[in-house]
């Protein structure tokens, strides 16, 4: 059984698509994995940008799976090239992602536009798959401070999660996802939040990866 940590204090209306979705995904999550994840800590009611690892494909539909779950719909940055293919384009549009890196979106203003109107925003900074011989000891690739860059014109908080064995349902270089016999546990885990202010970017990536790099490393 999927095991989520379920509605959070921060809790706020889902949007029809994102919430059939998420329930799809939880769905297809029973088949191929034991997900769980971590409560979502109490934010304040502050904007709060959610900002993730990035090691396989199945990422961003455990992420809905979850998200919906919280009750806590965030508008996720995805690569620009996924919204060029018109089945993936119009249902990523259809949940209000955002197209990072490219194109005719103005990502950096759309995402702080919906912080301040008050709805979450998640990014992946490393900005693509990162397969295992890529990684840095700590489980990541190289990040890119856009996100630091959003939360610092949005007046936002950060937070760090991470997902942990997705590439066992979907690997990095995988074409379809696999049909494991002993379904794997992926698990998202939740940090604490980070504030931004007037704090040097290099201490601010820093203190948010070490926090990814304690949840890959505990979970």
């Amino acid at each position: 059984m999927v095991a989520y940590a379920g509605k959070s204090v921060n809790s706020m209306p889902v949007p029809r698509a994102y919430a059939i979705w998420g329930w799809v995904f939880r769905l297809v999550g029973r088949v191929l994995s034991r997900a769980t994840s971590e409560p979502l800590p109490d934010l304040g009611g502050r904007p709060t940008i959610l900002v993730a690892n990035h090691t396989s494909l199945a990422d961003v539909f455990f992420s809905v799976a979850m998200l919906a779950n919280w009750s806590y719909p965030a508008r996720c940055l995805v690569r620009e090239t996924y919204f060029r293919g018109r089945l993936m384009g119009g249902w990523l549009r259809s949940i209000g992602f955002i197209a990072a890196g490219g194109g005719d979106s103005d990502a950096t203003t759309e995402a702080v536009a919906a912080l301040k109107a008050g709805t979450p925003v998640a990014a992946m900074p490393e900005g693509q798959i990162i397969p295992p011989d890529r990684r840095q000891a700590d489980g990541m690739g190289e990040f890119r401070g856009g996100f630091i860059d959003i939360a610092r014109k949005a007046d936002a908080q950060v937070l760090p999660v991470a997902l942990v064995r997705s590439e066992e349902v979907w690997g990095s270089r995988s074409k379809l996802p696999r049909l494991p016999l002993t379904r794997p546990r992926v698990t998202l885990g939740v940090g604490t939040p980070v504030e931004v202010a007037d704090r040097d970017d290099t201490e601010i990536e820093a203190e948010v990866r070490a926090q990814m790099a304690e949840i890959i490393a505990r979970l």
